[in-house]
């Protein structure tokens, strides 16, 4: 038993080695990984689920009744930044800056909660940012990028919409017949299996999601050094909008909220990139290149964090 809580623990602190491996593996591996691009959608459910039986779902209704916080958070994320990310790029880069416009304007992934309850962050703040700015952003892009772009995004936006609470809903309904029906005296000595499992599946995400482009990626390496360089500011701007726009809240409030800033959901972007600029391969590129900064920003964040006031 002991044994098992040494190894737990030491997945727990190094969850770094399995994002790069990730990332190797998605590269030099894909043809493992691509006939699995169908199962994301239920990973991000079953990462959502687990998310939803570690933390109190009555913090998360707390946050729902105090909606101050989570309209200014909607808010940096969903227009601050992406106009911030566009005005910045527009000079430095003008033909990448509808990618990282649409990069910026993404809502929080569901991986920002899971990673700031590893840094240990206010969770359940993260996750209710999560289906916050999901909820919301459906209708924030399409009038960003009509607006700075002049761009019509067509957005089916009932069914977007459905899509989205589907995702959020039916995991919260399962976790909460498990924890309170089904499994109640079980839930507390699982605790300390979920950060693994999580880690697990989004190491498989990030794999999946890395295959898709791998072999443009590997073949245009050395085209890719601006782009990387310009989403790594990015990935860094967001980061700082995102931590110090609530430089009042306690530390644990900022990492949440600057994680779901600079942890956007990567998989929606790479459906919207591929749906409204498939004419467009850069965008796409953009956006899937995305996970590399993405995890290295991740990691550095672990590292750093301590040092945050």
């Amino acid at each position: 038993m002991n044994m098992i809580k040494s190894v737990l623990k030491y997945m727990d602190q190094h969850f770094w080695i399995f994002l790069t491996a990730s990332v190797s593996l998605g590269l030099y591996a894909p043809q493992l990984f691509i006939p699995y691009e169908g199962y994301i959608i239920y990973i991000i459910m079953i990462i959502m689920g687990i998310l939803f039986l570690k933390v109190d779902i009555i913090d998360i209704v707390t946050h729902i009744k105090q909606p101050g916080i989570l309209i200014y958070a909607a808010f940096i994320n969903l227009i601050i930044s992406p106009l911030c990310i566009y005005f910045i790029f527009s000079k430095l880069a003008p033909d990448m800056v509808i990618g990282l416009t649409l990069l910026a304007a993404l809502p929080a992934g569901v991986t920002s909660a899971a990673f700031t309850d590893i840094m240990k962050g206010r969770t359940c703040l993260s996750v209710t940012v999560i289906i916050t700015t999901n909820l919301l952003c459906i209708f924030t892009i399409p009038f960003l990028f009509w607006t700075l772009f002049k761009a019509d995004l067509n957005l089916d936006y009932m069914g977007l919409f459905l899509n989205l609470l589907k995702v959020f809903l039916i995991p919260f309904f399962i976790a909460k017949v498990l924890k309170h029906v089904i499994i109640t005296n079980y839930v507390e000595r699982l605790q300390s299996y979920y950060n693994v499992i999580i880690i697990c599946l989004l190491s498989f995400m990030i794999m999946i999601s890395i295959a898709y482009e791998a072999n443009f990626l590997l073949s245009n390496i050395t085209l890719l050094v601006k782009p990387l360089a310009m989403l790594f500011l990015v990935f860094i701007i967001l980061q700082c909008i995102g931590y110090f726009s609530v430089g009042w809240l306690n530390k644990g409030e900022k990492i949440a909220l600057s994680n779901s800033n600079m942890i956007m959901n990567n998989i929606l972007g790479i459906v919207l990139a591929i749906a409204f600029f498939s004419d467009n391969p850069e965008i796409i590129s953009i956006v899937i290149l995305s996970l590399i900064p993405w995890n290295i920003m991740i990691i550095l964040k672990h590292w750093y964090k301590r040092f945050l006031p």
